[in-house]
């Protein structure tokens, strides 16, 4: 995916995303990784695609080793409620900030595939509205030199490990400070948040998906399309990154080419082919590697139930 692309798809999935996904100890998420093996390259396959109903809600499997936006949340509120009971232990406060309005795409599967609701498009374009995330800026906490001594474990301007223990009012810092204290707390010696087989999947299958034939000749019937309206693009990905449609608002050329977009989609079905490709492949890669996904899945169950503990007992 360009920059520009990720930057539209990113939003927090990242919001927290997956977000708020170091200073959060990766409890937003979406990129924490682990030292664990790579996940296989995806392949693409030359099975024919079941095809999706239109009125379906798609969730593809790969959704299930990760985090939905709601668990990412609960796992980020568990998070800080560690780090301000250990902050307590040193005399030193810590104030959980409430959590702000939903930004970027609602769903896991929003906007996967681009744009793809009329009545959307035909307000925002290609833009988010009020989900927006540069209409929600994020102002970070500002710590004390004692409370960042605390979280992180380390004397001021130390970027990696310090030789010496550490001790704030008396009390010993735990090893890498607060933050790596609540990471324990809730996965233990393993990885906090969604584990790297399952984030890799998640971007792999996408990347291969476009590769697929079926997948390529609906960019061809799609981009055809768009051109017999006046816009030349390649393939959706092309239209929703194009640099003249990052302003801050959507102008009225976006609005037209997003409207355009959609409504191509729908006439070559492009959404539903796209979205039973990529599902062949990640079932394909699943199988493939299904003790790392089992693996992957008991590490999510389990860190939402500490997180869940964590919350009940606050």
């Amino acid at each position: 995916m360009s920059s520009a692309v990720q930057q539209r798809l990113a939003g927090s999935r990242a919001r927290v995303r997956l977000a708020g996904l170091a200073g959060l100890i990766c409890l937003a998420l979406a990129g924490c990784s682990s030292s664990g093996d790579p996940a296989t390259e995806a392949v693409p396959t030359t099975q024919s695609p079941s095809t999706l109903p239109a009125s379906a809600d798609p969730h593809l499997p790969v959704e299930t080793y990760l985090f939905s936006e709601a668990e990412s949340e609960k796992l980020a509120r568990a998070g800080a409620v560690l780090r301000k009971a250990c902050l307590q232990r040193f005399g030193l406060d810590y104030a959980i900030s409430p959590a702000g309005p939903p930004t970027g795409p609602r769903t896991f599967m929003d906007r996967r595939y681009g744009v793809t609701d009329q009545a959307e498009v035909a307000a925002n374009g290609y833009h988010l509205g009020d989900s927006d995330p540069r209409t929600h800026p994020v102002h970070p906490t500002q710590f004390s030199a004692e409370q960042q001594q605390v979280l992180t474990g380390r004397l001021p301007g130390k970027t990696g490990a310090d030789d010496t223990k550490l001790e704030v009012n008396g009390v010993p810092v735990p090893p890498g400070g607060c933050y790596e204290e609540a990471k324990r707390g809730l996965a233990g010696s393993g990885e906090l948040g969604p584990s790297s087989v399952a984030q890799q999947a998640n971007f792999q299958t996408f990347k291969a998906s476009m590769s697929v034939p079926q997948v390529t000749q609906a960019f061809e019937a799609w981009s055809g399309c768009m051109k017999n309206k006046g816009y030349s693009y390649p393939n959706p990905m092309d239209a929703i990154g194009d640099r003249r449609f990052l302003g801050d608002s959507p102008t009225p050329l976006e609005l037209q080419v997003a409207t355009a977009d959609v409504t191509c989609k729908q006439q070559v079905d492009l959404i539903d082919t796209w979205f039973a490709v990529e599902t062949s492949l990640q079932k394909e890669l699943i199988a493939r590697q299904q003790a790392d996904f089992t693996a992957a899945l008991a590490a999510k169950t389990g860190q939402l139930a500490k997180a869940d503990a964590v919350l009940r007992d606050q």
